[in-house]
């Protein structure tokens, strides 16, 4: 088995390199990594299979936790936020009330967004003061405030 051990290192790597091609997301290159160095173990005389089972394990392990955090990190940097994004948590008035079956509109810093309710089953009337929660396609998803007495 230890002579053939090189095969399967070298598949494991090829698999992990399509695997990460194929995906938007860093999933597999630990695992490349671990196999290339366990692939060059194998060539060394005298090196069991178990050591070299060993070492791919602790490498794909380590270069996980060790580099995942700081590559996602460099991902998220190119994320840029829209104008859009910036309305979410801010507060606007409903100028048309909006139920479940119908879109309401509500306007923000002097512009008119279509609106939809949070919570589906619950009307906003014309005029209530609302909040963005979030941004759905066109629409601004909002909650009606409710005014404490």
């Amino acid at each position: 088995m230890d002579n053939f051990m090189w095969i399967i290192w070298l598949s494991i790597f090829v698999v992990a390199l399509i695997v990460e091609a194929a995906s938007a997301e860093i999933v597999s290159v630990w695992f490349a990594l671990g196999s290339i160095i366990a692939l060059v173990l194998s060539f060394i005389p005298g090196v069991e299979w178990w050591i070299q089972l060993i070492v791919f394990l602790v490498v794909s392990a380590a270069t996980l936790l060790c580099l995942r955090p700081f590559i996602s990190k460099l991902m998220k940097r190119n994320i840029i936020n829209s104008n859009v994004d910036e309305i979410i948590h801010k507060k606007g008035k409903m100028v048309k009330g909006c139920d479940e079956l119908n879109h309401g509109e509500v306007k923000i810093n002097g512009v008119v967004w279509t609106a939809i309710s949070s919570d589906e089953h619950q009307a906003i009337s014309e005029g209530a003061l609302v909040e963005v929660l979030a941004v759905d396609g066109n629409k601004l998803v909002v909650k009606e405030i409710k005014k404490e007495n």
